[in-house]
């Protein structure tokens, strides 16, 4: 009996290939850096130099969480002192299947851990040629429409002719003979 737990225990669990943890764009949630991890059983996240993922935080803890695959499945682990949320629940440890989304500490940066592959396309900066595809357009019509309104509103003409009164009142004074006390 004993000899077959020890045999059970020393058998090799299978790993998935590869696996991302990404951090989050606070903002929009999406990835703004990915590790990316094959064959591994262990990864260690947090603020110091002997961690796989670093993350330079003041809400981060040196070893923050882990990520450990045991008994055929990945479960994240929280190591830090202000704790690792996912949704709005403080959690201790966590079996991952698939993709789970979680924050260190309740105003740290959010992460994404996946066992799925990454489409690399899905985080690729988003590029289009402008004049193909303008973000905005004018209707001319109607710009001409609204210019004329306003030019031939008596406010306006008023203004314009108090502009002339202006221009004409600095030209005299400009050209005006200077005296001695100026």
């Amino acid at each position: 009996m004993i000899g077959d737990n020890l045999a059970d225990t020393l058998r090799e669990e299978p790993l998935p290939l590869e696996v991302t943890v990404q951090l989050l764009d606070p903002a929009y949630r999406r990835p703004i850096k990915t590790w990316k991890f094959v064959d591994r059983k262990s990864i260690r996240i947090g603020r110091g130099d002997d961690v796989d993922v670093e993350i330079s935080d003041a809400y981060v803890s040196r070893v923050h969480a882990e990520l450990l695959h045991r008994n055929g499945q990945w479960n994240l682990i929280s190591r830090g002192r202000n704790g690792v949320l996912v949704g709005s629940q403080t959690i201790t440890e966590l079996p991952c299947n698939g993709e789970v989304v979680f924050r260190l500490g309740s105003a740290g940066p959010s992460l994404r851990f996946n066992t799925a592959k990454v489409v690399e396309a899905a985080s690729a900066t988003l590029c289009f040629d402008a004049d193909s595809n303008p973000l905005l357009q004018l209707d001319e019509t109607k710009l001409q429409d609204e210019v004329a309104q306003i030019t031939s509103d008596d406010y306006f003409q008023k203004l314009q002719q108090k502009v002339k009164e202006l221009r004409k009142h600095r030209m005299t004074n400009d050209q005006a003979p200077m005296t001695n006390a100026e």
